[in-house]
């Protein structure tokens, strides 16, 4: 099943579960959500490290498909702890003048870190977010070809945006995030640069306390989701 007919499952299931109207939720920062994403990575073909060390070879990546956990805790007033999960695989296609072959290698992206929420008013609220942030590829897997895609990097990001209540039910969230670990380095040492990210996120709240979610993070490594989030 492709990852739009997944979506497309879910949203069905949940609106045949929902009730004619959800009670109000507050925005708050104490949840576990989880679900299915898909993300793409550019510039590989044109890193040193990676497509680069090739030499004459052609390296081309796709999307596909994968997973995402995240969660969070609100504590002493308005502070938070939160972390978030994403794995899933990236397309591969390797070829030079007679040759092409298809394969794919691993990504995983998880970061941890604590948060401040400022309450605007009772369906606003703006926050801020100091994370500790990991980047890896991995498990490449091309027969015939011999491709070093694999390296692992990690630092201090940020991130900060705002969450609104637009109806009873209904959620929005916006954020712009730096990570030092976001994209893929063209040259030097380092596998991976720093990037800066723009995010959306919305939230149907179909039972209480449970909301159908979908997600896109815009950048260098861009990624969207849906699943569902269990607020506390």
């Amino acid at each position: 099943m492709s990852i739009h007919h997944k979506i497309i499952a879910i949203a069905v299931a949940a609106a045949l579960g929902a009730p004619a109207a959800a009670s109000a939720q507050a925005v708050g920062f104490t949840y576990l959500e989880a679900g299915i994403a898909g993300g793409f990575v550019n510039d590989v073909e044109r890193s040193d490290r990676f497509g680069g060390s090739l030499g004459p070879l052609e390296v081309e990546t796709d999307a596909d498909a994968g997973v995402f956990v995240g969660g969070a805790w609100q504590f002493a007033g308005n502070f938070h702890l939160f972390g978030d999960y994403w794995a899933g695989g990236q397309e591969l296609e390797v070829s030079d003048a007679a040759t092409t072959v298809t394969g794919d290698f691993d990504l995983v992206r998880w970061r941890i870190g604590v948060g401040y929420a400022y309450p605007f008013s009772e369906t606003l609220a703006f926050y801020g977010r100091v994370s500790f942030d990991t980047l890896e590829f991995k498990d490449a897997r091309v027969a015939g070809f011999d491709v070093d895609i694999s390296a692992d990097e990690d630092g201090v990001g940020g991130e900060v945006g705002l969450v609104w209540a637009a109806t009873q039910s209904l959620h929005l969230q916006g954020h712009v995030r730096y990570t030092p670990v976001g994209k893929v380095a063209e040259r030097g040492a380092d596998a991976f640069d720093s990037d800066v990210l723009v995010g959306v996120n919305g939230r149907w709240y179909f039972r209480p306390n449970i909301a159908l979610v979908a997600g896109y993070e815009l950048g260098k490594i861009t990624t969207l989701n849906a699943g569902l989030r269990l607020a506390f």
